[in-house]
């Protein structure tokens, strides 16, 4: 399956293979969709150490391919998912995603494309040749949100060949935060999205995404990741008052770094006025609080197919 479609699956929707998988800098995680007998065997959390790959849209990513092949398939093995076809999910680095406004959008196919890809251009000049990307759009009043995702061929061709040593198929590639948004129940609010190596932010007005912003850390101190996060989520909040005239007051934290700092964090953003929630995750039953938090991306492509 070529990449494009891939991307494509990811945006529209398709049927969930039955093994779930998310690579990041510090970590995988991974989950068999169907609940077994044993609920330790459903899926495996594996830390992981520094220098093994490093998340980037356009260059190589993986540093000490034979290392991570065997660390996937210690993972994989526990679950029962060698062998088998599965959803991949991605650092968020590997990716370019944005959100424009349109008024309409050409009736071909194709004059859709120039004109998504010429929008590209603007914003990234120097854009690869093996770049793939396709498009989500829904109506928000009187105008279009146009979500455009993609990435470099060759960077996804070398995730996928390290699961193809490792006997499995690649069915699905897709961004850890959009699949956070089946875990979020209100019309409007702002989703933050922090690992170790990242903060994401996007924006929500009437189930629409609005707004979609990625900040790449440089592994700073918990302290620095609770101070940078905290002007992230205020400026983004100012910017959407300014532009779009609304007033975001609900946050959905992800927060899968260290519990102390997404305490304070919470108490900082609460005595702004801004109200603080967990993604819903806790319909899952048999994991642990911290154990739904970083499993969140792979909960949410179940609560996705469950609605």
């Amino acid at each position: 399956m070529a990449l494009i479609d891939k991307i494509r699956n990811f945006l529209t929707e398709p049927p969930l293979p039955p093994f779930l998988l998310q690579i990041t800098a510090n970590r995988l995680t991974g989950l068999r969709v169907k609940a077994g007998a044993s609920q330790e065997n459903r899926y495996f959390i594996l830390p992981l150490e520094a220098g093994l790959l490093e998340p980037s849209a356009e260059k190589s990513n993986l540093l000490e391919p034979p290392k991570l092949k065997s660390l996937i398939e210690q993972g994989l093995r526990k679950i029962g998912g060698l062998q088998s076809d599965l959803s991949l999910l991605l650092p968020e680095a590997c990716f370019r995603l944005f959100i424009f406004t349109a008024e309409n959008l050409p009736s071909s196919t194709q004059e859709k494309l120039a004109l998504i890809k010429w929008r590209l251009k603007k914003l990234y000049p120097l854009i690869p040749d093996d770049f793939r990307f396709d498009f989500q759009t829904w109506r928000l009043n009187s105008s279009l949100r146009v979500l455009v995702a993609g990435a470099r061929a060759s960077i996804i061709e070398e995730y996928e060949k390290l699961l193809a040593q490792a006997g499995c198929r690649v069915r699905v590639i897709g961004l850890p935060t959009i699949y956070l948004l089946p875990l979020v129940e209100e019309p409007d609010y702002l989703l933050v999205n922090v690992e170790r190596d990242y903060l994401a932010l996007l924006v929500s007005l009437n189930h629409v995404p609005l707004l979609y912003r990625m900040k790449s850390f440089r592994w700073e101190r918990g302290t620095d990741l609770k101070q940078t996060s905290l002007a992230e989520i205020e400026n983004t909040l100012h910017f959407i008052e300014d532009k779009e005239k609304r007033q975001i007051r609900k946050i959905y934290l992800r927060w899968a770094v260290e519990d102390e700092v997404a305490r304070v964090l919470t108490d900082n953003l609460e005595q702004a006025g801004l109200e603080v929630r967990p993604l819903k995750t806790d319909r899952f039953a048999g994991f642990r609080k911290e154990e739904r938090i970083l499993l969140a991306p792979l909960l949410g492509q179940i609560a996705n197919k469950e609605k």
